[in-house]
């Protein structure tokens, strides 16, 4: 075994809760010695505390790394590992066989990323679940200063949506990187089960927290994206508390009740859909749990 690591875990987080519960899951998912973790606290204050990310670099924030868009750009120009992952803290990896197919993938030298989550309405790996070979993206991002910056060609209110043009978080990055003639493969390991992702979890709580619980709940009951956040935070907050008997609570001080009477109203094929969507996290809730039980520490 190499004594020094071949891949740095990088992720932004808002919430420690979160971050706890993927740090405990993820460091799991590569073997002793492979990797080692870099988490940027995408907030004031010491929002970490380091107990809790035992063996994790926490970095925080400067005026050069104002953000995650700027940490991302700055784990890849400091990384001195062969490859770097950027996982985002929703995401939970709950084997080592994902690291191990990625690692063989990367091999090949045409391969510069291997995107184990990626986006389905356009080519594009985004910051979900990305391992790339760092020294390819620096080159690429002579020519790309902003790199994971996002950007938009056509933006007009007076047209739907459907009709603007705008990329989200590391799509320009994705072309460019193809651009130069180096392969991204896109993967969708959580649609196929390795991979365990949660959904709107840092904006639900945003909004609960900004317009106070009915409001969150109304929001919820309406909107497809509120009421998977909603869900998902009530999900992580039970796996969490049955982890860590110690510590920070999760805060989430939101409850399913109102949801649930929120969500009477709309169409029974919404309904439906919801409740395969329910019936789906929780499954995934429980490989998480069991991985983070039964995985050995590095």
């Amino acid at each position: 075994m190499s004594s020094e690591p071949l891949v740095t875990v990088f992720t932004a987080t808002v919430y420690p809760d979160v971050a706890r519960l993927w740090y405990e899951c993820v460091r799991r998912a590569f073997p002793p010695g492979t990797a080692k973790f870099e988490i940027f606290y995408d907030a004031d204050g010491d929002g970490l505390p380091s107990g809790c990310f035992e063996g994790a670099e926490i970095l925080r924030r400067t005026p050069h790394r104002r953000d995650h868009h700027d940490a991302y750009n700055d784990a890849v120009h400091r990384a001195t590992t062969p490859y770097l992952a950027i996982i985002d803290t929703d995401v939970f990896w709950t084997s080592r066989e994902i690291w191990n197919e990625a690692q063989q993938r990367l091999q090949r030298p045409e391969v510069a990323a291997v995107s184990c989550v990626s986006r389905s309405r356009r080519k594009s790996h985004g910051t979900y679940a990305v391992v790339f070979k760092p020294e390819i993206y620096r080159r690429v991002m002579e020519q790309l200063p902003e790199g994971f910056y996002p950007g938009a060609e056509f933006l007009d209110p007076k047209k739907p949506m459907t009709q603007w043009r705008w990329f989200d978080t590391g799509d320009i990055l994705t072309k460019a990187v193809m651009d130069a003639g180096h392969q991204v493969e896109l993967l969708h390991l959580d649609k196929t089960g390795e991979i365990v992702r949660f959904y709107g979890i840092t904006l639900s709580r945003r909004g609960g927290r900004n317009f106070g619980p009915a409001a969150l709940a109304q929001m919820a009951g309406k909107d497809r994206y509120f009421w998977r956040g909603y869900v998902c935070n009530l999900v992580l907050q039970r796996v969490y508390r049955r982890i860590f008997r110690e510590g920070p609570e999760y805060d989430f001080p939101f409850r399913m009740t109102p949801l649930m009477l929120r969500s009477l109203g709309t169409r029974p094929s919404i309904l439906a859909q919801r409740y395969q969507f329910l019936r789906h996290i929780l499954r995934g809730s429980r490989k998480v749990e069991q991985f983070v039980l039964s995985a050995p520490l590095p």
